[in-house]
C-alpha cells in the first residue's frame, strides 16, 4: 500500500483527518488529507444522493421509468426496458448482469451515450429482487436518468450527469475540489498514482488513461476523485440526514433513509469474517447496509483499477469513517479499508482487538493461492495464433510474441500472458497476467485459451460466475491479412 488518507467523523465533527505514506511507489511524495484519490464505487451513493434531491424538487420519481427520461435507454428485453424505474437502476436486484469486461477491452472508446444501451438484449439471470447481481453499467444509466430528469442535454448525457452533480451535491456539501474530469485532476496536481497487482502479488503502477478510459463511460458509478476531506464531509452530511456541514439541508432525510434501506440480500462477497459479512447483509440504492454488534451499519466500498476506498458509519452512534487509498488489489488494498473501519469501531466500543489478526490471515491464505506461474512459454506452440482477433462484443485485439513473451493487447490496455506452472510450457490455456486486465483472472479466475479444431484459429475468454454475473464466454475469430 503506496499511500492512505483517513477522515474520522464523531457527534457530526471531523475528529480525525491524516494522511499516509507516498502518492507513488518509490516516490517521496506524501498523501495528505486533501490529495486526490479516486473513490471508485463510492460515487454511486453520492449519485443516489443527487437522485434524492431531484426528488426532492420533483425532477422525477423513484418509480419514474427510466425510458420516460431517457428514450433511446434499452436493457434486457422489450417488455423490462418498458418496465424499468429509476429504483430498479440502483438496487442491484434487477435481475440482469452486469458486463464491465467490455469497458476493459473497449477502453477509451465507449461513450456515456454506449451504456444507456449497453445491457440490449442481455439475458436476466434473475427476477427482480431476488438475486444480489452488482451492475456498474445499470447504475451508471440511474445517474444519467437522473440527470436528463434535472433538464440536462440527451445528447451530451455524461456532461449533464457531472453539472446535476455539482449543483445537487458538490456545491451544497462544500466539495471544491472533486472531480470527474481527467484534466481537472492533472491541473491540480496534488493526486495519488494508483497501483494494482500482478499475478505474482507484486504492486505496479497503472496508468491514469486506464482509470480514465474504463471509468468514465459509467462515471456515476464508479468515476469520481475526491479527498478524505471532502468525503468526511459527505459523510457528516449523511449521517445528519442531508444537512450538509455549514447547517443548509441539501436532501430531505425520507429521501436519503430510502437509499439506506435494506434491499436484496447480500452474499459474503469478500469471504471475510462472520462481522465484516453481518455489516453488508443486504443493498439499498448505492448502499450496502447492515449491522454491527446490534447497530446498523451504512457503507461501501469502491475500486478501481488502481485505488481502493471505503466509508461506513453507525447513525446511531453518530459516528462515521472514509479511507482512501492508492491501490487495489483483493483481498490485500481491500483488506486495508475494512481493517481501519473495523479496529475504529474496536477502539470506539471498547471491544477486543480482533479485526486485524482475522484480515491478516484472509490475505495470507489468498497470497499463499496464487497459482504458480510458468517461467516460459514455447514459441513454437503459440506461433499459429499469433495476429488480430475480433468478437461481437468486445471488438479487436492482438495477441503477440515480444521479448520471449506472449502478449494481449487490446489498443489502450495490454497484458502479458502466463502459463500455470503445472500446464507446462506448451500450455493451451492462459492467465491475464498484468493490471488492470489481470483482475479478470487474478480475482475472477478468467482464462484465455487457444483453439483450432475448426481450421481456423479461435481464442476464448472465460470468466467464470461472479458478483456480476453468471459465467461469460467470449469467443474470438482470428482475423486473416487484409481484413
Amino acid at each position: 500500500m503506496p499511500g492512505a488518507a483517513v477522515g474520522v467523523i464523531v457527534g457530526g465533527e471531523v475528529r480525525y483527518l491524516r494522511g499516509f505514506g507516498v502518492k507513488e511507489l518509490g516516490g517521496t511524495q506524501p498523501v495528505t488529507p486533501d490529495t486526490l484519490l479516486m473513490i471508485g464505487s463510492i460515487t454511486k451513493p453520492m449519485t443516489t444522493m443527487m437522485a434524492a434531491a431531484l426528488i426532492d424538487a420533483g425532477a422525477l420519481r423513484w418509480d419514474t421509468r427510466l425510458i420516460d427520461l431517457l428514450p433511446q435507454f434499452a436493457a434486457g428485453y422489450r417488455s423490462m426496458t418498458e418496465r424499468l424505474t429509476v429504483r430498479d437502476a440502483f438496487c442491484n436486484c434487477s435481475g440482469l448482469p452486469g458486463r464491465d469486461v467490455e469497458r476493459y477491452f473497449k477502453s477509451g472508446k465507449l461513450t456515456p451515450e454506449d451504456v444507456l444501451t449497453e445491457l440490449a438484449g442481455i439475458r436476466p439471470v434473475a427476477p427482480r429482487g431476488e438475486r444480489f447481481l452488482y451492475s456498474n453499467p445499470l447504475i451508471a444509466v440511474g445517474g444519467y436518468a437522473a440527470a436528463a430528469g434535472a433538464g440536462g442535454a440527451l445528447e451530451d448525457i455524461g456532461s449533464a450527469y457531472d453539472a446535476a452533480m455539482q449543483k445537487r451535491v458538490f456545491d451544497p456539501i462544500g466539495l471544491s475540489r472533486s472531480t470527474f474530469d481527467p484534466e481537472t485532476v492533472r491541473t491540480d496536481g496534488d493526486f495519488a498514482v494508483p497501483h494494482a497487482v500482478d499475478l505474482s502479488g507484486e504492486l505496479q503502477r497503472i496508468p491514469l488513461k486506464a482509470e480514465h478510459g474504463v471509468l468514465c463511460p459509467v462515471r456515476p458509478a464508479g468515476g469520481l476523485w475526491s479527498t478524505a476531506r471532502e468525503m468526511a464531509r459527505f459523510v457528516q452530511t449523511e449521517l445528519a440526514g442531508g444537512v450538509a456541514p455549514d447547517g443548509r439541508r441539501m436532501v430531505s432525510t425520507a429521501n436519503l433513509a430510502t437509499t439506506w434501506a435494506p434491499g436484496v440480500a447480500v452474499p459474503n462477497l469478500y469471504g471475510g469474517p462472520p462481522k465484516m459479512a453481518a455489516s453488508m447483509s443486504h443493498y439499498g440504492l448505492g448502499w450496502m447496509s447492515g449491522e454491527y454488534r446490534g447497530l446498523r451499519v451504512i457503507s461501501h466500498s469502491g475500486g478501481t483499477t488502481g485505488f481502493s476506498a471505503r466509508v461506513a458509519f453507525l447513525p446511531a452512534a453518530d459516528l462515521g469513517v472514509a479511507i482512501l487509498s492508492n491501490a487495489s488489489s483483493l483481498p490485500g488494498a481491500l483488506a486495508f479499508t475494512f481493517a481501519v473501519q473495523f479496529r475504529l469501531f474496536e477502539l470506539v466500543f471498547d471491544q477486543p482487538a480482533e479485526i486485524d489478526a482475522e484480515l491478516a490471515a484472509l490475505v495470507q491464505a489468498r497470497s499463499a493461492s496464487r497459482p504458480e506461474l510458468s517461467p516460459s512459454i514455447d514459441p513454437a506452440a503459440v506461433a499459429p495464433y499469433l495476429g488480430r482477433y475480433t468478437e461481437q462484443t468486445l471488438g479487436e485485439v492482438m495477441i503477440t510474441w515480444r521479448a520471449d513473451r506472449l502478449f494481449l493487447d487490446t489498443g489502450e490496455l495490454a497484458s502479458e500472458l502466463r502459463a500455470r506452472a503445472v500446464d507446462g510450457p506448451s500450455a493451451s490455456v492462459y492467465l491475464l497476467n498484468d493490471p488492470p486486465l489481470s483482475f479478470y483472472s487474478d480475482t475472477y479466475g478468467g482464462t484465455l485459451s487457444f483453439t483450432s479444431a475448426t481450421g481456423k484459429p479461435r481464442m476464448t475468454l472465460t470468466i467464470p460466475d461472479n458478483p456480476t454475473g453468471p459465467e461469460q464466454i467470449y469467443v474470438f475469430e482470428k482475423l486473416e491479412h487484409g481484413e
